[in-house]
This record gives structure tokens, sequence and C-alpha cells, in this order.
């Protein structure tokens, strides 16, 4: 399975030249047409700006490659970005580009004809929304039996921080996928095009490739943590302990508590969606074409993302919410979710056959009980009940204060 992404500045304003990549040389104000026709990738995303739709209100001439001329004032939200992506897509006709996802993501700035007042972090978390989304629906329906993949990432067109922000994404979802697949990142980038240069030929270099090792980039801040902590205090329920929960089992590799905390895909999803209508209908459009974002995206709106992707596959491969549950099912999920991991899933298994034999208990005192409960990966004798071969948490007495362990090891932002 191979992906090419790539981030877009304003390609209404980009020239005709010669590019060059792997002894192959094609003639386009694009580097991604020679890219895509030398890569032969299954999917293709380009990454672009809202504040694309500024080229709009411009009419093509010879320094307006784009023909998407609409003098109206915006409408609503919809349309600018509806705006931005036809004049990418204007561009896009002219060229042997197949695009499979246009991402219209928000920006920050002041235009000749409109203005972008917000966040500019809100472009990382709504790329990584839309990508995720992609994935999701398209590459693992279309093709879900893949055991490698190769993520091309062509920063030649972004700008500023675009770039970053779009890597940011690409290889955060590149470290979660990595857990199953073999996941590579090849980044692309040819020299900036300079008008007045008497420059035939622009070559495409490669200035990164390498292979990813598995890690669910997820953090929380001091202010979320204490927050859920109090709730966990007051017996109040909230999703947002159980989601951080999980993958705090997963980043610390416990393989009885990923089953317990998994979540529920449709809860899940709703709590992002409930996020994404409250961001967008706080987007205003004032006089002048001035477009206003009154809130930001959290943060934990990325790491909701990044925890549904990862359930969501190990959901699609038979591993579900549950409590009770056989050895067999541990060693399972630990060999299916570690693969990758040789010396993490090496420890889990040693402890899972010490828990089954059961050679040694494992007695604790409380000043002892967090430090062994992630010595041992959650397998401490005195916190399950066993019957029939199978085992089950003794929640009623030891789930707040494994809530609290768990909080307390998920990495600080």
């Amino acid at each position: 399975m191979k992906i090419l992404i790539a981030p877009w500045g304003n390609p209404c304003s980009w020239d005709i030249v010669d590019y060059e990549y792997e002894g192959q040389t094609t003639t386009a104000s694009t580097s991604l047409e020679l890219i895509q026709q030398v890569e032969n990738p299954n999917h293709t995303i380009v990454i672009i700006s809202d504040t694309l739709a500024d080229s709009s209100f411009l009419q093509k001439s010879n320094k307006n490659n784009c023909d998407c001329y609409n003098p109206s004032p915006f409408r609503s939200y919809d349309d600018i970005k509806n705006r931005a992506k036809n004049c990418a897509m204007s561009v896009i006709s002219q060229h042997k580009i197949e695009v499979n996802k246009i991402i219209v993501s928000p920006g920050v700035g002041y235009y000749l004809n409109s203005s972008y007042v917000g966040s500019s972090r809100d472009f990382y978390h709504i790329t990584l929304f839309e990508i995720v989304e992609y994935i999701v629906q398209n590459i693992f329906h279309s093709k879900p039996n893949f055991k490698e993949m190769e993520i091309v990432f062509d920063i030649t067109h972004g700008q500023n921080y675009q770039i970053v922000f779009s890597y940011e994404v690409v290889y955060e979802i590149a470290q979660i996928l990595s857990y199953f697949y073999k996941v590579n990142i090849k980044v692309l980038y040819s020299e900036p095009v300079i008008p007045a240069s008497n420059k035939k030929k622009y070559r495409i270099n490669q200035i990164a490739n390498f292979q990813v090792f598995p890690k669910l980039p997820v953090y929380i801040d001091h202010n979320l943590l204490n927050n859920l902590k109090q709730k966990i205090n007051q017996n109040q329920k909230d999703n947002l302990v159980n989601y951080y929960c999980f993958a705090s089992s997963i980043i610390n590799g416990l393989p009885y508590f990923i089953y317990y905390f998994m979540p529920d895909l449709n809860n899940l999803q709703q709590d992002l969606q409930d996020e994404l209508k409250s961001f967008n209908s706080n987007i205003f459009i004032n006089q002048n074409n001035s477009v206003e974002r009154k809130i930001s995206i959290s943060e934990k709106f990325s790491d909701l993302v990044k925890i549904y992707l990862i359930s969501y596959i190990l959901d699609k491969n038979g591993y579900k919410n549950q409590s009770n549950l056989s050895i067999n099912e541990l060693k399972n999920l630990s060999k299916f979710l570690y693969m990758r991991i040789s010396t993490l899933r090496d420890r889990i298994k040693r402890e899972i056959n010490r828990f089954s034999k059961k050679r040694k208990q494992i007695k604790v005192i409380s000043k002892q009980f967090q430090r062994n409960f992630f010595a041992h990966h959650g397998f401490l004798d005195f916190i399950f009940s066993i019957s029939q071969g199978s085992m089950t948490f003794d929640s009623n007495v030891y789930q707040d204060k494994i809530q609290h362990f768990l909080l307390n090891e998920v990495p600080r932002r």
C-alpha cells in the first residue's frame, strides 16, 4: 500500500517548469504529476488551506493559473471551503494527476481580498481528523489485508506552518499504523522555482527515507489530568477517563486493561463530531470577507482521533471491549498488538505465563502498588477473580485506584 500526501500553498501562482525525478522528466506547474507517475501510489491526498479561497476573487491571468473566479462575497464557511477546493481542482485538471482526496484545513493570515483569524493549530487538528477518516473509510475498506505501507510525503509546495503540521500528522499516523504494518516514510522536495532564474530543470530530491516504529502519541496536560482525577473521586462517569486509560494501557503494555477500557467506537465518533460541530458553529464571516474562528479545537480532540484509529483497527480484528477474559485471549492480543515491539511483547508473555501458572503470588503493600502494577503489566493476582479458566477484574474495589495509576502514566503534553 502506497499513499502520496502533498501539502499545497497557492497553486494559482506556480510557474510551469521542467521537473526531474528518478531519471524521468515532465513539464508542469507542480511536482505532483511526475511523482505520481514514478511512484504509482494507490491513493493521493492533497492538503490545502481554506485561505486559498482568496484566489477566487481573481480572474485567470498570466499571474493567476486558477480558473475559479467568483466575485461574490463569502456566503458561509462551506462556501469558503468549496472555493478553495475549486481553485485547487482548476490546477489539478490542467495536469495528468489523479487526486483521491482534497483536504481543506483552517488557515490564518491576511490576504488581498480576505482575512482568516484563529489558531494556526486548527490546521493540524483538522488535517489529522480528515486523513484518519480517509484511511478508515477508504483504504481499510478497499484493501484491508495489506502488510506494508509506504507514505510518500511531498513538501515541495507546502508553505510555512502547513509543512510542519502536515508532517506531524503524517508521522503520528504512521507511528500508530506501525503497530500493525511495516510502515515507511519517504519525504520528497524540489528546490523552489525562481521566476527570474534561467534554470531549466528542477530536481525532486529525496530528503528522508526511514522505517517508522510503533508509538501511540497521546498526551495529557496537568489541567485535564486533575479534572479527570476529580471526576473519578466524585464517581462521575466520563468517557474521557476511559479513553485516556485505554491509551495508557496500550502505551504501558497492559493487555487486560486494553480490553477492559476499549472504547465504544460509536460513542467515540459522537464525541469527535460534537467538538467539530461546536468548532464549526463558532466560525463567523464578518465584513470585507473576514473569517473569524471564535474558538479553537482542543488538543484532546486529536488525542481522541488517534485513539479512534488504533481502537478501530483492534475492533475490526476482533478485539472488543470485555472484562471476562481467558489467558489465550490476552496472549493473542499481546502478540497482535506488540508484534513489532519484541522486548515489550516478551515481557508481557513472561508475566502472562507466571500469572497463569501461579508460581508466585505477588503481594504488594500500598506504597508499592502502582510500581508493581506496571512492572507486572497489570497481572497482580489480588485484583482479579479467577473462575473456570477466565479472569475478571475486581472493579468494585480497585477500579478508581487503577484509573488513577493509568492517568498518571499518560505522557505529559
